[in-house]
Protein backbone atom coordinates (compact mmCIF):
# COMPACT_ATOMS: atom_id res chain seq x y z
CA UNK A 1 0.00 0.00 0.00
CA UNK A 2 1.11 3.55 -0.88
CA UNK A 3 0.63 6.14 1.94
CA UNK A 4 2.02 9.81 2.09
CA UNK A 5 4.63 10.60 5.22
CA UNK A 6 4.58 13.51 7.48
CA UNK A 7 7.23 15.30 7.85
CA UNK A 8 8.10 13.82 11.46
CA UNK A 9 7.85 10.73 9.18
CA UNK A 10 11.05 11.95 7.13
CA UNK A 11 12.81 13.29 10.52
CA UNK A 12 12.03 10.02 12.28
CA UNK A 13 13.71 8.03 9.22
CA UNK A 14 16.97 10.28 9.34
CA UNK A 15 17.01 10.12 12.98
CA UNK A 16 15.39 6.45 13.73
CA UNK A 17 15.51 4.23 10.97
CA UNK A 18 15.20 1.13 12.06
CA UNK A 19 12.21 1.84 14.41
CA UNK A 20 10.35 3.63 11.80
CA UNK A 21 11.27 0.69 9.02
CA UNK A 22 9.54 -1.49 11.83
CA UNK A 23 6.66 0.91 11.49
CA UNK A 24 6.03 1.24 7.96
CA UNK A 25 6.38 -2.80 7.43
CA UNK A 26 4.00 -3.36 10.41
CA UNK A 27 1.26 -1.14 9.11
CA UNK A 28 1.46 -2.80 5.44
CA UNK A 29 3.12 0.12 3.51
CA UNK A 30 5.22 -0.61 0.37
CA UNK A 31 6.05 2.90 -1.00
CA UNK A 32 6.33 6.07 0.82
CA UNK A 33 5.27 9.74 -0.76
CA UNK A 34 5.81 12.96 0.53
CA UNK A 35 3.90 15.83 -0.45
CA UNK A 36 5.66 19.08 -1.91
CA UNK A 37 4.24 20.54 1.32
CA UNK A 38 6.62 18.56 2.96
CA UNK A 39 9.41 19.18 0.70
CA UNK A 40 9.77 22.80 0.66
CA UNK A 41 8.76 22.97 4.89
CA UNK A 42 11.66 20.43 5.50
CA UNK A 43 14.32 21.79 2.71
CA UNK A 44 12.93 25.62 4.30
CA UNK A 45 13.48 24.44 7.88
CA UNK A 46 17.39 22.90 7.03
CA UNK A 47 20.61 25.29 7.58
CA UNK A 48 22.47 26.17 4.52
CA UNK A 49 24.97 24.16 4.52
CA UNK A 50 22.34 20.90 5.08
CA UNK A 51 20.25 22.26 2.58
CA UNK A 52 22.14 20.31 -0.93
CA UNK A 53 22.05 16.59 0.91
CA UNK A 54 18.31 17.24 2.53
CA UNK A 55 17.27 18.10 -0.68
CA UNK A 56 19.07 14.60 -2.24
CA UNK A 57 17.10 12.80 0.35
CA UNK A 58 14.06 14.40 -0.21
CA UNK A 59 13.97 13.57 -3.64
CA UNK A 60 14.42 9.75 -3.38
CA UNK A 61 10.49 10.08 -2.67
CA UNK A 62 7.71 10.51 -5.11
CA UNK A 63 6.36 14.18 -4.63
CA UNK A 64 2.66 14.18 -4.86
CA UNK A 65 2.03 17.72 -6.09
CA UNK A 66 -0.76 20.47 -4.67
CA UNK A 67 -2.39 20.11 -8.68
CA UNK A 68 -5.71 20.77 -9.61
CA UNK A 69 -7.64 17.48 -8.01
CA UNK A 70 -6.00 18.84 -4.70
CA UNK A 71 -6.86 22.11 -4.52
CA UNK A 72 -10.67 21.25 -5.35
CA UNK A 73 -10.71 19.04 -2.09
CA UNK A 74 -8.83 22.09 -0.22
CA UNK A 75 -11.59 24.66 -1.33
CA UNK A 76 -14.43 21.97 -0.69
CA UNK A 77 -13.01 21.60 2.91
CA UNK A 78 -11.99 25.30 3.43
CA UNK A 79 -15.79 25.66 3.42
CA UNK A 80 -16.05 22.80 5.89
CA UNK A 81 -13.05 22.96 8.48
CA UNK A 82 -11.17 26.08 10.23
CA UNK A 83 -7.89 26.35 9.51
CA UNK A 84 -5.44 28.54 11.86
CA UNK A 85 -2.11 29.73 10.50
CA UNK A 86 -0.17 27.28 12.19
CA UNK A 87 -2.20 24.26 10.55
CA UNK A 88 -2.38 25.65 7.21
CA UNK A 89 0.86 23.56 5.94
CA UNK A 90 -0.64 20.31 7.82
CA UNK A 91 -4.06 21.17 5.74
CA UNK A 92 -2.68 21.05 2.73
CA UNK A 93 -0.75 18.14 3.01
CA UNK A 94 -4.28 16.32 4.27
CA UNK A 95 -6.08 17.89 1.21
CA UNK A 96 -3.38 16.09 -1.27
CA UNK A 97 -3.44 12.86 0.43
CA UNK A 98 -7.56 13.09 0.56
CA UNK A 99 -7.39 14.17 -3.06
CA UNK A 100 -5.57 10.91 -3.91
CA UNK A 101 -7.43 8.54 -1.36
CA UNK A 102 -3.58 7.63 -0.26
CA UNK A 103 -3.34 7.47 3.76
CA UNK A 104 -0.79 9.26 5.86
CA UNK A 105 1.73 8.68 7.96
CA UNK A 106 2.16 10.71 11.02
CA UNK A 107 2.90 10.91 14.80
CA UNK A 108 1.02 13.83 15.14
CA UNK A 109 -2.66 12.50 14.04
CA UNK A 110 -4.38 15.84 16.78
CA UNK A 111 -2.47 17.61 13.69
CA UNK A 112 -4.86 15.86 10.85
CA UNK A 113 -8.42 15.83 12.13
CA UNK A 114 -10.02 15.82 8.96
CA UNK A 115 -12.85 12.94 8.90
CA UNK A 116 -12.31 12.75 5.26
CA UNK A 117 -8.66 11.69 5.74
CA UNK A 118 -7.05 7.89 6.76
CA UNK A 119 -4.57 8.53 9.09
CA UNK A 120 -2.43 5.78 9.99
CA UNK A 121 -0.97 6.97 13.32
CA UNK A 122 2.32 6.05 15.01
CA UNK A 123 4.17 6.71 18.20
CA UNK A 124 7.74 6.66 18.99
CA UNK A 125 7.91 8.47 21.98
CA UNK A 126 10.03 7.93 24.66
CA UNK A 127 13.41 7.47 22.33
Amino acid sequence: MKAIADSTVILHLSHHESVMKRIIKAEGITELLITRINYLELLAGTSENAKISARKALNRFLILEFDKKSVDTANLLAMKYRVNAKNSKDFLIACIAIAHKIPLLTENNKDFNYAELNVLPYRIGGL
